[in-house]
Protein backbone atom coordinates (compact mmCIF):
# COMPACT_ATOMS: atom_id res chain seq x y z
CA UNK A 1 0.00 0.00 0.00
CA UNK A 2 1.67 3.52 -0.80
CA UNK A 3 -0.16 6.87 0.51
CA UNK A 4 1.73 10.50 0.47
CA UNK A 5 2.45 12.30 3.63
CA UNK A 6 1.35 15.68 3.71
CA UNK A 7 4.90 16.96 2.31
CA UNK A 8 3.84 15.02 -0.39
CA UNK A 9 6.37 11.63 -0.22
CA UNK A 10 5.60 8.69 -0.78
CA UNK A 11 5.07 6.23 2.39
CA UNK A 12 4.96 2.95 1.77
CA UNK A 13 5.61 0.56 4.59
CA UNK A 14 3.57 0.43 7.71
CA UNK A 15 6.21 1.58 9.88
CA UNK A 16 6.52 4.47 7.84
CA UNK A 17 2.83 5.37 7.91
CA UNK A 18 3.18 4.45 11.51
CA UNK A 19 5.75 7.45 11.85
CA UNK A 20 3.29 10.17 9.63
CA UNK A 21 0.20 8.81 11.30
CA UNK A 22 1.74 9.71 14.89
CA UNK A 23 3.59 13.06 13.71
CA UNK A 24 -0.20 13.84 12.42
CA UNK A 25 -1.88 13.21 15.43
CA UNK A 26 0.86 14.67 17.58
CA UNK A 27 0.37 18.17 15.53
CA UNK A 28 -3.29 17.86 15.62
CA UNK A 29 -3.37 17.43 19.68
CA UNK A 30 -1.52 20.83 19.54
CA UNK A 31 -3.39 22.10 16.98
CA UNK A 32 -6.37 21.17 19.83
CA UNK A 33 -4.27 22.28 22.63
CA UNK A 34 -3.65 26.03 21.31
CA UNK A 35 -7.66 26.64 20.71
CA UNK A 36 -8.86 28.57 23.40
CA UNK A 37 -10.46 27.31 26.42
CA UNK A 38 -12.58 28.66 29.43
CA UNK A 39 -10.74 30.41 31.87
CA UNK A 40 -9.32 28.09 34.29
CA UNK A 41 -9.61 24.60 32.31
CA UNK A 42 -7.02 22.73 31.19
CA UNK A 43 -6.74 20.54 27.71
CA UNK A 44 -6.89 17.40 30.40
CA UNK A 45 -9.96 18.87 32.82
CA UNK A 46 -11.35 19.36 29.53
CA UNK A 47 -10.89 15.64 28.05
CA UNK A 48 -11.79 14.65 31.68
CA UNK A 49 -15.07 16.54 31.63
CA UNK A 50 -15.55 15.05 28.26
CA UNK A 51 -15.82 11.44 29.43
CA UNK A 52 -17.91 12.52 32.38
CA UNK A 53 -20.13 14.03 30.41
CA UNK A 54 -20.93 11.65 27.67
CA UNK A 55 -20.14 8.18 30.31
CA UNK A 56 -21.32 9.75 33.59
CA UNK A 57 -22.66 8.96 36.23
CA UNK A 58 -18.97 7.39 36.40
CA UNK A 59 -16.47 6.30 39.12
CA UNK A 60 -13.20 7.92 39.45
CA UNK A 61 -11.07 4.40 39.08
CA UNK A 62 -13.36 4.41 35.88
CA UNK A 63 -12.88 7.87 34.92
CA UNK A 64 -8.75 7.25 35.36
CA UNK A 65 -8.62 4.26 33.23
CA UNK A 66 -10.35 6.22 30.03
CA UNK A 67 -7.81 8.58 30.78
CA UNK A 68 -5.30 6.78 30.91
CA UNK A 69 -3.88 8.08 34.16
CA UNK A 70 -3.86 6.87 37.64
CA UNK A 71 -6.45 6.82 40.05
CA UNK A 72 -4.99 9.08 42.67
CA UNK A 73 -3.96 11.60 39.64
CA UNK A 74 -7.92 11.20 38.49
CA UNK A 75 -8.74 12.38 42.13
CA UNK A 76 -7.41 15.02 42.25
CA UNK A 77 -8.23 16.53 39.19
CA UNK A 78 -11.86 15.71 39.93
CA UNK A 79 -11.97 17.42 43.32
CA UNK A 80 -10.35 20.69 41.27
CA UNK A 81 -13.15 20.06 38.69
CA UNK A 82 -15.79 20.03 42.12
CA UNK A 83 -13.56 23.39 43.41
CA UNK A 84 -15.06 24.59 40.30
CA UNK A 85 -18.50 23.57 40.38
CA UNK A 86 -18.12 21.74 36.90
CA UNK A 87 -18.86 18.50 38.33
CA UNK A 88 -20.23 16.88 41.42
CA UNK A 89 -19.63 13.43 43.42
CA UNK A 90 -23.07 11.21 44.26
CA UNK A 91 -22.82 8.27 46.59
CA UNK A 92 -23.04 5.11 44.16
CA UNK A 93 -26.60 3.40 45.63
CA UNK A 94 -25.41 -0.05 44.36
CA UNK A 95 -22.03 0.14 46.85
CA UNK A 96 -22.26 2.01 49.27
CA UNK A 97 -18.34 2.84 49.49
CA UNK A 98 -18.12 4.20 45.98
CA UNK A 99 -18.54 7.40 45.00
CA UNK A 100 -19.90 8.55 40.56
CA UNK A 101 -19.08 12.11 39.58
CA UNK A 102 -21.72 13.66 37.29
CA UNK A 103 -21.15 17.29 35.15
CA UNK A 104 -23.12 20.30 36.76
CA UNK A 105 -25.32 22.27 34.41
CA UNK A 106 -22.23 24.79 34.41
CA UNK A 107 -19.87 21.65 33.60
CA UNK A 108 -21.97 20.97 30.67
CA UNK A 109 -22.41 24.55 29.33
CA UNK A 110 -18.43 24.83 29.72
CA UNK A 111 -18.15 21.15 28.07
CA UNK A 112 -20.64 22.46 25.28
CA UNK A 113 -18.61 25.63 24.48
CA UNK A 114 -15.61 24.24 24.36
CA UNK A 115 -16.72 21.06 21.92
CA UNK A 116 -18.70 24.06 19.50
CA UNK A 117 -15.74 25.85 19.18
CA UNK A 118 -13.45 22.32 18.62
CA UNK A 119 -15.88 21.33 15.80
CA UNK A 120 -16.26 24.67 14.66
CA UNK A 121 -12.78 25.18 13.79
CA UNK A 122 -12.54 21.28 11.96
CA UNK A 123 -15.89 22.31 9.76
CA UNK A 124 -14.03 25.57 8.89
CA UNK A 125 -10.78 23.53 7.99
CA UNK A 126 -12.90 21.10 6.01
CA UNK A 127 -14.85 24.02 4.25
CA UNK A 128 -11.52 24.83 2.17
CA UNK A 129 -11.55 20.72 0.81
CA UNK A 130 -12.44 19.49 -1.94
CA UNK A 131 -15.68 17.45 -2.72
CA UNK A 132 -12.62 14.61 -3.13
CA UNK A 133 -10.88 15.24 -0.26
CA UNK A 134 -13.89 15.71 1.45
CA UNK A 135 -15.02 12.23 0.28
CA UNK A 136 -11.30 11.03 1.49
CA UNK A 137 -12.01 12.74 4.38
CA UNK A 138 -15.42 10.60 5.26
CA UNK A 139 -13.53 7.68 3.95
CA UNK A 140 -10.44 8.32 6.84
CA UNK A 141 -12.64 8.37 9.99
CA UNK A 142 -14.44 5.22 9.58
CA UNK A 143 -10.83 3.68 9.34
CA UNK A 144 -9.55 5.90 12.11
CA UNK A 145 -12.57 4.73 14.27
CA UNK A 146 -11.69 0.71 13.89
CA UNK A 147 -7.68 1.67 14.32
CA UNK A 148 -8.63 3.40 17.42
CA UNK A 149 -10.63 0.45 18.72
CA UNK A 150 -7.41 -1.89 17.46
CA UNK A 151 -5.09 0.54 19.70
CA UNK A 152 -7.55 -0.09 22.48
CA UNK A 153 -8.08 -4.10 21.42
CA UNK A 154 -11.05 -3.71 21.90
CA UNK A 155 -11.18 -5.69 18.47
CA UNK A 156 -8.71 -7.72 16.83
CA UNK A 157 -7.79 -8.57 13.25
Amino acid sequence: MTVESPTGETVETRAEIAAVLHEQFARLTRELRNLELPQGVTPERLSALAVIERRGPISVTALAEQEMVRPATMSRMVSALVEEGLVKRNNDKDDGRGVLVTTTPKGRRVYQRAQEQRLRHFAEALERLSDEQLSAMRSLTSQLERFTLLLDGKIRD
